[in-house]
């Protein structure tokens, strides 16, 4: 039921137009696992580090999440799989 939640605030804050940086955020995706759900927001432009701390903090905010969450290069996650590493942290 949580991630039903966070998904349906994700989506209504991206129609919503509710980012500082919305321009940077080209989409959204839920994966559904065994073990625990991921949303992930796609941004434009990885490399423009305070945009991406801005959409999670922002994004925290909106889901009032309090734990922390990762930012990944898609490029890392493509080549290294499970092991790509977070470029940053909010």
């Amino acid at each position: 039921g949580k991630s039903d939640t966070c998904w349906l605030y994700t989506l209504l804050a991206m129609i919503g137009e509710q980012f500082d940086h919305g321009d940077e955020i080209c989409g959204a995706v839920v994966n559904v696992r065994v073990r625990q759900d991921k949303i992930s927001i796609w941004t434009k432009n990885a490399t423009n580090e305070a945009a991406q701390l801005s959409i999670g903090k922002q994004w925290k905010e909106f889901l009032d999440y309090n734990d922390t969450i990762g930012f990944i290069f898609h490029d890392d996650a493509e080549k290294l799989n499970r092991a790509a590493k977070n470029k940053y942290v909010a």
